[in-house]
């Protein structure tokens, strides 16, 4: 994804010798310093940040009933393969492990053969406790590039959200980089201009703010080359970028959190807060293309879970539920809701020497048309 941070003090210490060093750092620099620096980085904390404890809800806090759900789906991907026998699970941003620990709980036969891409040990060393009953068949790399070349699907549920991006602004027609400087110990945004590739945006708009992520090709072009056969499965929020660039969005999609409170300064106690920016998932779809994939479609939670509840649970009504079902079905509800995760997180599957349909996106429109339109 993105080099890791160099282990000397803290974020916000490291931070302040690159600014004295070099001058002001891209806030992408600033971002991969304060989420991913092993001692003190957002990410590299034991602390829980998911969860009612946590500073964020993900699909996974809800309940087994997901990690079931995508578990469905990839036994689906392993029979239109052929059910090879090096058949490979790869997640990406697998916080915890629990989300494979539901998928593994609900895979029917022995369980295939897992790798994790996790760069921080702190995290590791909780997803090995979380695995145990299936170590034997967890390995871990530490970035893409160690992955081997695999058969079967790559996965990262709100990966893409938390990878560095660079803040750009347009006033006046005129586009400047948004980069961050130490004023009297006080991190700060410094304008300078900026010279890259800009987004298409409305030129009634006078000021727009938006963001882009340097590494998000390399890093699909690697994962790509590793992917022998089989598909990428991307899960977040954001949206293409026709809606992305409109101007609802003209004060960009950047976000800090910490107790699920938004907050107004993403500079302020690097390591402390998340920070979070939406997908642009067009630029995701043409670099995916440019690397060799091919559009397997593009949903909305709501849509792929739909499809995917219909294989897997029985049509009954609510008062011929066991317990356990009971609960399944309300934890699908919540997924399914419109006004909670339903429609803000996006289902993008990518795939590599396959044209086979595959359920979830069963009942999604064209994803070139929801794309690139």
């Amino acid at each position: 994804m993105t080099a890791q941070p160099e282990a000397s003090g803290g974020p916000a210490e490291e931070l302040r010798r690159r600014i004295t060093q070099h001058g002001p750092v891209g806030f992408d620099e600033f971002m991969a310093v304060a989420l991913y620096h092993p001692q003190g980085g957002y990410y590299a904390s034991q602390d829980n940040r998911t969860g009612r404890r946590g500073d964020f809800f993900t699909s996974v806090n809800v309940g087994p009933v997901f990690g079931k759900l995508l578990a469905a789906q990839f036994v689906e991907m392993r029979q239109l393969l052929g059910e090879p026998e090096d058949f490979t699970l790869v997640e990406q941003g697998a916080n915890d492990g629990q989300l494979l620990a539901d998928i593994l709980a609900a895979w029917p036969g022995p369980a295939p053969r897992v790798i994790i891409v996790e760069p921080l040990e702190q995290r590791r060393a909780a997803q090995r406790k979380t695995l145990a009953p299936w170590i034997d068949c967890v390995q871990h790399v530490t970035c893409e590039d160690e992955l081997p070349n695999f058969t079967g699907v790559f996965f990262a549920n709100e990966l893409l959200d938390a990878f560095p991006v660079k803040l750009i602004v347009r006033e006046d027609g005129r586009w400047f980089e948004r980069r961050v400087g130490n004023e009297d110990g006080r991190f700060v945004f410094v304008d300078a201009p900026f010279t890259g590739e800009a987004p298409a945006v409305a030129e009634d708009i006078r000021r727009f703010s938006t963001e882009i992520c340097p590494s998000l090709t390399p890093w699909i072009r690697t994962v790509a080359g590793k992917l022998t056969r089989g598909w990428i499965l991307l899960i977040d929020y954001g949206h293409p970028s026709a809606i992305r660039h409109q101007l609802a969005r003209a004060a960009g999609t950047l976000a800090a959190y910490r107790e699920h409170q938004r907050l107004d300064d993403p500079l302020a106690d690097p390591g402390a807060q998340d920070l979070t920016a939406h997908v642009d998932f067009t630029a995701v779809a043409r670099a995916a293309e440019q690397a060799g994939l091919s559009l397997a479609g593009f949903t909305d939670q709501h849509h792929a879970l739909t499809a995917l509840a219909a294989r897997i649970f029985p049509s009954m009504p609510d008062a011929q539920l066991t317990d356990e079902e009971a609960r399944e079905m309300r934890a699908l509800r919540q997924l399914l809701h419109p006004e909670s995760m339903g429609t803000s997180f996006k289902f993008l599957g990518l795939a590599k020497n396959s044209n086979a349909p595959i359920t979830a996106f069963r009942f999604a429109r064209d994803a070139r048309r929801e794309l690139f339109a």
